[in-house]
């Protein structure tokens, strides 16, 4: 199973139902910042890459 982490848990004013999905954390992260970058971000910063790991979670089928 791999990792996913729901838009709207990290950031619940985006109004954004997006799921991020990875296989692997790394994964997971590069493909969080891509989306990150679809809000405006411009920088992804160490807090906001905290709040992303924080809101990780198990895949489950």
């Amino acid at each position: 199973m791999g990792k996913i982490i729901d838009c709207n848990k990290v950031n619940p004013q985006s109004g954004c139902d997006h799921v991020v999905r990875g296989e692997t954390e790394e994964e997971l992260m590069a493909n969080a910042k891509e989306h990150a970058v679809s809000h405006g971000f411009k920088e992804v910063t160490p807090e906001l890459v905290a709040h992303i790991k924080a809101n990780i979670r198990e895949e489950t089928s």
